[in-house]
């Protein structure tokens, strides 16, 4: 039977055990997701961000890879793409590109233009939000990075297929953006959007911010509303709001220079900025700095006028008890109406400036990070832990606010880790969090699963706020650590069941063998009985192959990587004896199109490992040190002695301009001293 797979992809066998002991259910190992199941190759460079749809259907990810790229879709002359945002099916593992990555000078490596970064999905999988400098509708007439929705229903080269989302109110005109100092090669700044917390469940509203200059959003005559604001954008009405307003008079408060997400129904916006005194209520005796980082909240769907409320802090505005203008001596223990549930700002301890917090759908249910203890004091060190909180109305601060995890030993990695990235499920009962820590002191969560054997590597972990649950979610193919971190930013659908998540770890499936970060897909699994035999180990290397054999056949690997001296040494394990073919291609000469760059054979003379070096063939050695880097792709045949079986898998490589030889000095003779 011939068969097409990705070594261990579908290696995601559930650890089964013996009732009662709890283990955790999501299985051993992981399906990859920044691969091309067509082609049967992995992605031959890292992978960034991975956001995954509430229904669990379909993950957009961020990745320099180029080999990801459909058939026929060329890089422009003179330049090539590093990467873009794609989207992968689960079901069907078919891979989409929604929008191209940054431009780059083929000759000089240099960044042309800024293209797709940080994608947002939408309940369904069908829209993609993204920011990027690229101009991808005729409207877009400016220099500046700006924010788009790609809609994944229509074809990415017909018309409606993007949509501008930093336009601006009442129409399609795009923003305008004041003068940049300096602007950095690719795209002046203009809009960005938060990765993974920007669109709403239906995909009609963003969550945007415009960064550095001034700009004419949302209707003004010229670009002179400040920078750092926060804006919605109705994409079904045309229209665009501010939502950083000062609360005197409605004005733009600005402030807005950490990220910012939307809600699942679009109702409320949350972000982490400055300017707080000028937005929200303050007590007196707190500290009005105005570059003092808060977490703030603001439920949009009740118009202009809804007001901007703090979500945690060392005071309680929200409650009715604290009279207006009152004067309180804030310390770290006292209680009292207007003392807040936490004994200190929560900036105070740790920078907050990069984090957000996560919500429920309709905006309500908020989790947060702080390095900040409890009122009264609770002795904790500086890293970041989590806390939940229920922003409904006539909920105080106090009332409403609950401690989930608080750290341990300071110095000890398996108690004191701080807590990574935070993301919430549509639902806003399930959450995804990251941490080296192994073990959560703190008695609100109760830990299922089985421990990481060491505190090493940043885990993924997953909280059912519910049934107030923690529960270790990765283990290796073979049930064992991971063996690297997994990245901050995981994100999970609306029911718990699947979370898509980047890492550099090379044995979530057999065969991992491109040495990048990659995403990959977890799936909850049914609860554990009895044990099957663990999978048997079939090989490192190249995870992407064609086995011309049975599920059980022999199979042939590879693995590559660049020479100082400008060639590729190919490591290939083979089931036998046999001859072995590398042959490397790529676009080189005049015209530029695919060719052989470099070849090479060699026999095998029992199972194992043979190494092969190829260098470029004469006429293309010039042309790889004149471009610095040459993108091939290494197609390995193998063809056994006994019986002429042939097997064959590609790997991916850069050939590279040769490092300059190092000078070796001439030694000195001794100096003769003394008699002869």
């Amino acid at each position: 039977m011939r068969l097409h797979r990705l070594i261990g992809a579908v290696a995601m066998t559930v650890v089964m055990v013996a009732p009662g002991t709890a283990d955790a259910y999501y299985g051993n190992g992981a399906q990859i997701i920044s691969a091309d199941f067509g082609r049967l190759e992995q992605g031959d460079d890292g992978t960034t961000f991975a956001a995954i749809s509430s229904n669990g259907s379909f993950v957009a990810f961020q990745t320099r890879a180029r080999n990801l790229f459909p058939d026929g879709d060329a890089d422009p002359p003179g330049q090539y793409r590093e990467g873009g945002i794609f989207r992968s099916d689960v079901a069907s593992r078919g891979l989409e590109l929604v929008a191209d990555g940054d431009f780059r000078d083929e000759e000089t490596n240099t960044l042309q233009t800024r293209g797709a970064q940080n994608p947002s999905i939408s309940a369904d999988g069908r829209y993609v939000a993204f920011s990027t400098a690229q101009r991808l509708v005729a409207q877009d007439t400016n220099q500046n990075i700006d924010v788009y929705v790609r809609d994944m229903a229509v074809p990415i080269r017909n018309l409606g297929a993007f949509d501008l989302v930093s336009a601006k109110d009442g129409g399609d005109v795009p923003a305008s953006y004041g003068p940049q100092d300096s602007p950095p090669p690719g795209g002046a700044a203009g809009s960005e959007v938060t990765r993974g917390a920007a669109i709403s469940a239906d995909g009609q509203r963003v969550a945007f911010r415009v960064t550095q200059p001034a700009s004419d959003l949302p209707s003004r005559p010229a670009p002179d509303t400040p920078p750092s604001q926060v804006f919605v954008r109705d994409r079904g009405a045309n229209t665009t709001e501010l939502v950083t307003r000062r609360s005197d008079d409605g004005g733009p408060a600005g402030g807005a220079l950490g990220p910012a997400g939307i809600s699942g129904d679009g109702s409320t916006v949350i972000w982490t900025g400055t300017n707080a005194p000028s937005q929200t209520r303050l007590i007196g005796g707190e500290n009005t700095e105005p570059s003092a980082f808060y977490y703030l909240w603001r439920r949009v769907a009740d118009g202009p006028s809804a007001p901007t409320r703090r979500i945690t802090g060392i005071a309680d505005p929200d409650d009715p008890a604290c009279p207006p203008g009152a004067q309180i001596n804030f310390n770290q223990t006292s209680t009292g109406p207007c003392f807040g549930p936490l004994a200190e700002q929560e900036a105070v301890r740790a920078n907050i400036s990069s984090q957000l917090p996560g919500m429920s759908a309709d905006g309500r249910r908020v989790i947060f990070l702080t390095g900040t203890g409890p009122r009264p004091n609770a002795s904790t060190g500086p890293g970041l832990d989590a806390y939940l909180t229920d922003m409904s109305e006539g909920v105080t601060r106090k009332q409403g606010t609950l401690e989930l995890t608080r750290e341990g030993s300071l110095g000890d990695p398996a108690t004191g880790s701080p807590v990574g990235g935070i993301s919430t499920a549509n639902g806003g009962r399930y959450v995804a969090l990251t941490s080296v820590r192994t073990r959560f002191s703190l008695p609100t969560l109760r830990f299922t699963g089985r421990e990481r054997s060491v505190p090493d590597a940043r885990e993924l972990y997953v909280v059912d706020l519910d049934a107030r649950t923690i529960e270790r979610v990765l283990r290796s193919v073979n049930g064992g650590d991971i063996d690297s971190d997994v990245a901050n930013g995981a994100t999970i659908s609306g029911d718990g069941s699947r979370l898509a998540f980047t890492t550099s770890a090379g044995n979530l499936f057999f065969g991992d063998g491109n040495q990048r970060a990659d995403a990959f897909m977890v799936t909850r699994q049914p609860e554990p009985g009895e044990s099957p035999p663990p999978p048997p180990e079939t090989g490192s290397g190249l995870g992407l192959i064609e086995d011309l054999g049975s599920d059980d056949g022999p199979i042939v690997t590879a693995r590559a990587r660049s020479l100082r001296n400008g060639s590729v040494e190919v490591l290939v394990r083979v089931p036998g004896a046999g001859g072995v073919k590398a042959e490397a291609r790529s676009r080189v000469g005049k015209p530029r199109r695919q060719r052989s760059l470099a070849v090479r054979t060699t026999r095998a003379r029992r199972a194992g490992r043979v190494r092969l070096v190829l260098r470029p063939v004469r006429r293309y050695r010039r042309e790889v040190r004149r471009r610095s880097r040459v993108l091939s792709r290494i197609s390995v045949g193998y063809v056994a002695s006994r019986g002429g079986r042939r097997l064959r898998t590609s790997v991916r490589a850069t050939f590279r301009k040769p490092a300059p030889a190092k000078r070796r000095q001439r030694r000195k003779p001794p100096r003769r001293t003394g008699n002869r």
